[in-house]
């Protein structure tokens, strides 16, 4: 690789012609890239809602689905409107009272179960079934024109949820993209040396942006939070390899005025720095492919793919970048505004660092225990809209929560089937159940059923039912209610599945219950492994995953005080992320205390570790904070914005933890560390000057100071 990035240098122009040509191929290729918002498609096939789901699709139509509420309005006139929309373009068809009772007879005579269903003091609930999912953009036009036609409709379920998602992402993207580069550049500008170098440093990371985000028309379609996500991430956790290079460029030109000669010696003299730090945050995020739920792997693939193009970004095109703009960065030099921290290391460099470890300790315990007892939520979360909460709220007040389960079972035992849905009424959550033989006796004739009943509830191999049950789509009673339906249906037939939006939610919760200790698991082990061969210690890991982990728990506790649920892919995600991401300040750290200690004892060289990385570990956790806190701020959507919390919140512990925390570690442990590492190559230059500095303090002694003198 050094070899490679040194002849780079040599081959300016292809180097920028080539990274040219693959910018615009990959910018042109985004546009083939597609998003998935349905959460379902990423659960093991052999889940029992995935499985209801693929059922659907091949037997049914799998359609989406919505509520309207009409205010005040006569059974003619609710009539009308359910043929209007029914007309609509994308709507399949409309379900009301009509459906499931005579209408010829006074409504007042109609079981009032069934009509406090549909009808309730001149309000009308109509159920309305789309022609394709809920996130088709046919069914987005549909319920455009179902509001242009109904003005002010009152609308609410899946469909519109998901409607909300998709105009919710695509309309914060680009705010938040734009937010954080101008936040960012302000960071930059402020704490760096030159401006030129900013701009560098945003080329480069724009051109690896693009590259991944174009790649990923190889999966055909990711998922939206990854879409999301992916850039303000993939900008906030490799602006550090830029920042690492260019700062050795700077280094190395103090004492070689040929710039590309410079650049060669910075290159071989960071290369192995930057590495190490890009491999550590590709195998954090690659720890998210090993779960059950592929979301993780979507996520995971991705974000380490885009660590992968920055690595390459920065080692090919930034070199030949900053030396063909080597003037401009010059006459664009100002002094960095960062201030030293060396005096606060050597306040906490004395006694102070066992009560500073003392803390960590406490905290660490502490912060372990509160994260254990979180609460999570499966679901993405509504898009924050007031006016839509308010008509949610409406429909509810006046005919309760409404949930639909669906309920598939094979066909071939109509009386099996009569004895469930029976069963399933008699729950005193069930508010109805439709389905073939919830409406006939399973004696009567299927030739004389209905067409519109055996359309709408049989398949060629199944029979479907949909249980509407009085609960929220997510809620500790929903999830029971989910298990105790599936005993139902399962007492009936053994090939029976149910699905819906809440066994969905319920199936997730399984299925990631052990990917959260599997991800933790396998990024600290990981991670540790580079370590270990960074280092050749077997402390070293051990000292900085301990650091950036309390970090992990703190973050993961604030929840848990602040009495919130955690969305369950924030939990899942920062326990990678945060430690990819955010172990290269220990690294860093720990790089410069070993320099220093060569030559140092160990509370100087911790007081030059910090003065040396401090800036570059401040700068580091800025942006990244700056990215996470812009997806909180900028996504109106709930999982987005918590999982930014995180992120920015996670960054700044782990940049505080290792600026005034590891220091005091690592002059603890000093001799520990010594007798731990490899070859003993590790403060081998301290030992031998201290070693001749003793000999020669003998030989003075021994000669009365004459040999000393001369």
């Amino acid at each position: 690789m050094r070899t490679l990035c040194e002849k780079a240098v040599r081959k300016k122009k292809t180097i920028v012609i080539t990274f040219i040509c693959a910018a615009a191929i990959s910018a042109f290729l985004m546009l083939g890239v597609g998003q998935n918002y349905d959460m379902s498609e990423y659960l093991p096939s052999h889940s029992d809602s995935k499985i209801g789901i693929d059922i659907l699709k091949n037997e049914y139509s799998y359609n989406g689905s919505a509520l309207m509420m009409l205010e005040n309005k006569s059974i003619v006139e609710i009539l009308n409107a359910k043929e209007r929309l029914k007309a609509t373009d994308g709507v399949e068809t409309v379900v009301w009272l009509d459906d499931v009772a005579d209408l010829k007879q006074p409504v007042e005579l109609i079981d009032e179960e069934v009509r406090n269903n549909y009808y309730i003091n001149g309000n009308a609930l109509l159920q309305i079934v789309f022609a394709e999912d809920d996130y088709s953009k046919t069914t987005r036009d549909a319920i455009d024109k179902i509001r242009a036609e109904f003005g002010g409709a009152i609308l609410s379920g899946s469909a519109i949820d998901a409607y909300a998602n998709v105009r919710s992402i695509s309309g914060n993207i680009m705010t938040s993209v734009a937010i954080a580069i101008t936040i960012i550049l302000v960071i930059l500008f402020l704490t760096t040396n030159s401006a030129a170098e900013v701009l560098l440093f945003l080329i480069t990371i724009a051109v690896a942006i693009l590259l991944n985000m174009g790649t990923n028309v190889i999966f055909g379609k990711i998922s939206y939070m990854t879409f999301a996500c992916a850039a303000v991430l993939q900008l906030a956790v490799s602006m550090d390899y830029s920042i690492f290079l260019l700062h050795r460029f700077r280094y190395e030109r103090a004492s070689e005025s040929d710039a590309d000669k410079a650049m060669a010696k910075a290159v071989r003299a960071s290369i192995s720095s930057i590495m190490s730090s890009g491999a550590t945050t590709f195998v954090g995020f690659l720890a998210l492919v090993f779960m059950s739920y592929t979301l993780g792997a979507d996520m995971g693939l991705v974000m380490a793919k885009g660590i992968v193009f920055s690595l390459i970004s920065v080692m090919l095109l930034l070199p030949v970048l900053a030396v063909l703009c080597v003037r401009f960065i010059d006459k664009t030099t100002h002094k960095p505004l960062l201030p030293s921290l060396k005096k606060v290391q050597h306040i906490l460099g004395g006694k102070v660092k066992f009560a500073v470890i003392a803390l960590l300790v406490l905290a660490g315990v502490i912060s372990f225990m509160a994260q254990g007892k979180n609460e999570f939520t499966y679901s993405a979360g509504g898009g924050g809209d007031a006016k839509q909460a308010e008509m949610n709220q409406k429909i509810e007040d006046t005919f309760g929560e409404s949930n639909n389960f669906i309920v598939i079972v094979p066909r071939g035992n109509e009386t099996g089937e009569y004895n469930m849905a029976m069963k399933l009424k008699t729950l005193d959550f069930v508010k109805s159940v439709q389905g073939l033989y919830a409406f006939i006796d399973p004696a009567t004739p299927e030739e004389i059923v209905p067409d519109y009943l055996r359309d709408e509830f049989l398949s060629e191999n199944y029979s479907r039912y949909i249980v509407e049950v009085d609960a929220p789509i997510e809620s500790d009673a929903t999830m029971k209610d989910v298990e105790q339906i599936r005993n139902v249906v399962r007492t009936y037939f053994d090939g029976a599945h149910v699905t819906g939006a809440s066994p969905v939610l319920y199936d997730i919760s399984k299925t990631t219950s052990g990917d959260f200790s599997l991800v933790t698991w396998l990024s600290i082990a990981f991670v540790g492994a580079i370590i270990l061969l960074t280092f050749r210690s077997l402390t070293i890991p051990a000292v900085l995953l301990f650091v950036i982990e309390i970090s992990i728990w703190i973050n993961t506790a604030i929840p848990y005080f602040e009495g919130r649920p955690m969305i369950f892919l924030g939990y899942m995600v920062i326990s990678a992320v945060q430690l990819g991401a955010t172990i290269d300040y220990a690294i860093l750290m720990t790089t410069y205390y070993q320099e220093g200690r060569t030559t140092l004892d160990k509370r100087s060289a911790s007081e030059y570790a910090v003065e040396k990385a401090g800036p570059s570990i401040l700068v580091s956790c800025f942006v990244l904070a700056v990215g996470g806190f812009v997806l909180a701020g900028t996504f109106s959507q709930e999982s987005m914005a918590q999982l930014g919390s995180l992120i920015g919140r996670g960054a700044l512990l782990s940049g505080f933890m290792t600026i005034f925390v590891l220091p005091q570690l690592l002059t603890t442990l000093d001799g520990v560390i010594k007798r731990t590492t490899l070859a003993g190559k590790l403060f081998q230059k301290r030992h031998e000057s201290t070693k001749n500095k003793k000999e020669s303090e003998r030989i003075t002694a021994m000669t009365g100071g004459v040999l000393g003198e001369k």
